[in-house]
């Protein structure tokens, strides 16, 4: 079958289905660029780290002008590859100086949330399963620094998904992020107790 055969295959996909596929790293037709961008970007810091010693070493400003060099700053996938990318087990610290950087790139949008939060999904859930536990810390760090709402937070936190890992693992990693939604309630709970007041 010839590659024109092909593409025009792949064009004639429900809409669905061409989202979920890239043809030899071409631009789907949602505007996402290949998969060769991402694992560049991703490479590309990971190579970074270890000429700096640590992934704390890499600077903000190098890692968002990569991603604008490689075209992809403004896609819903950046932030998935980010949050498997510029952390390592010390996570929870990490996430303050990353903070507007990753505000920045996530810019308010549904999409690029909810692809963080699988990015850190994937990244406590496979890379660093002993970090499951840090969950709740990890979440509340996102939170208090105004990276991801506390709304998308306990929505993402109350269904597990097999999109970004497989159902188990998302199942153990929302598990874990209870006790961070149960500590919203709780706030939320106090402060309306004490508008009562």
């Amino acid at each position: 079958m010839s590659e024109e055969a092909i593409k025009a295959r792949a064009k004639a996909l429900p809409e669905d289905l061409k989202q979920a596929l890239v043809i030899e790293g071409e631009e789907a037709d949602d505007g996402d660029k290949g998969a060769s961008a991402y694992d560049e970007l991703g490479k590309w810091i990971d190579e970074q780290a270890k000429e700096a010693g640590s992934i704390s070493k890499v600077e903000n400003v190098q890692i968002y002008l990569k991603a604008k060099e490689l075209g992809i700053e403004t896609k819903h996938r950046t932030p998935a590859v980010l949050a498997q990318t510029i952390f390592d087990k010390d996570i929870v610290k990490q996430i303050e100086p990353r903070a507007e950087m990753l505000i920045k790139i996530i810019a308010d949008n549904e999409k690029h949330k909810k692809a963080f939060l699988g990015g850190i999904e994937r990244f406590v859930g496979n890379d660093h399963p002993e970090l499951v536990a840090q969950v709740p810390a990890i979440l509340l760090q996102i939170y208090q620094n105004d990276v991801i709402d506390e709304e998308t937070l306990k929505q993402w936190a109350s269904k597990a998904s097999k999109k970004y890992v497989d159902l188990q693992t998302s199942r153990k990693v929302r598990k874990a992020a209870e006790k961070f939604v149960e500590w919203l309630d709780q706030a939320e709970s106090d402060e309306s107790d004490e508008e009562s007041d």
